[in-house]
């Protein structure tokens, strides 16, 4: 063998084996890494310093946004539709709505969304074993070693302000109501009581079974400025004997001029408490002199609500030639939709 052949031969077998290195190097750098800097703080699943980041999570320093991606390639033809991404770990699920977006030059598929950093997705990112991550129907797993350790600098940039902006001024209750909105796209759960914050999920539009309307009951833990925070949501089956489906689990806000409930209580208070004055009966006789119950106040606005007592508004449907429009504090409401709960 001529000597530059030779040398050439010794040069493959040193590049080869620096990318073996190499190789080796980042196989024992894949996984989750965090970092902060003046402009925020994140948390990927990748190789650092390769671009490789299939799923991360992003905030910008002082905004209660949380940015997350995820590199997916769809399976059906992707156009500008919002798509739901589905987490999954450790017993709880955190839905974010994205949006898909085609990087022509690395030919890769991006799905984002914007969300909070509550303490159901903290929890989801500390939690151990198997990151799963769901988009129609596929799927993608990453092991969550590391991931709660990487997450320190996102935690301690992202949910402090969040954090603070939900608590402050918010009255706490137990009450439950379902959603009057008539959009057929479905009403939008919010990450804040805000019209313009982030929005993390969506409650499906009432659904027709046999002829009637069945719409999306939710669970509400507080208010604030005339919206509802809730806890869950979901689609009872009052015909069948399907089982009820979550369709939103964890914190968001919705405006009380969506939702509504039934009411057993016939008076209307000035404040929540029995002891505060009367703002109307509800029961009593009709313009034909038939009985009534508070069951024909058809309220179509939640304002506030305390412990179990909740402000509403409405219409009492009681044959007058104009129907009154009412607002006051009630207690003992229902949410089921087939009966009255008494």
């Amino acid at each position: 063998m001529a000597v530059q052949d030779r040398v050439n031969a010794m040069l493959r077998v040193a590049a080869l084996c620096c990318l073996v290195s190499m190789a080796a190097t980042a196989e024992e750098r894949l996984g989750w890494h965090g970092k902060k800097g003046e402009g925020g703080a994140s948390l990927f699943y990748g190789i650092p310093q390769t671009g490789y980041a299939p799923v991360s999570f992003s905030c910008a320093q002082g905004s209660d946004e949380l940015v997350f991606a995820l590199t997916f390639e769809p399976i059906g033809p992707a156009g500008d539709a919002k798509i739901e991404v589905l987490l999954q770990a450790g017993g709880i699920e955190v839905p974010i709505v994205t949006t898909g977006t085609r990087l022509e030059i690395d030919d890769l598929f991006i799905l984002e969304g914007r969300t909070v950093l509550d303490a159901r997705l903290t929890d989801l990112i500390a939690a151990r074993g198997t990151l799963h991550v769901f988009v129609g129907d596929g799927a993608e797993e990453f092991p969550l070693d590391g991931a709660k350790e990487a997450a320190a600098a996102l935690i301690e940039t992202c949910v402090a302000r969040a954090g603070q902006a939900d608590s402050a001024g918010v009255a706490t209750c137990s009450i439950s109501a379902w959603s009057i909105d008539t959009d057929p796209d479905g009403l939008n759960v919010r990450a804040l009581p805000e019209s313009t914050a982030t929005i993390i999920g969506t409650l499906p539009a009432a659904r027709e079974v046999d002829g009637d309307r069945f719409a999306t009951e939710v669970s509400i833990t507080g208010a604030k400025d005339g919206w509802l925070r809730i806890s869950e949501g979901m689609v009872i089956d009052y015909i069948g004997d399907e089982p009820s489906e979550i369709v939103f689990e964890g914190e968001g806000w919705v405006s009380g001029s969506h939702l509504g409930l039934g009411l057993n209580y016939s008076i209307l208070h000035s404040g929540p408490s029995h002891d505060s004055p009367t703002v109307a009966t509800l029961s009593g006789n009709d313009a034909d002199g038939l009985a009534h119950g508070p069951d024909i106040f058809r309220v179509d606005r939640l304002h506030a609500c305390q412990g179990d007592w909740v402000e509403v508004e409405g219409t009492l449907d009681d044959g007058s030639p104009v129907a009154p429009r009412l607002r006051g504090w009630t207690t003992g409401t229902c949410s089921n939709q087939v009966t009255t709960c008494g």
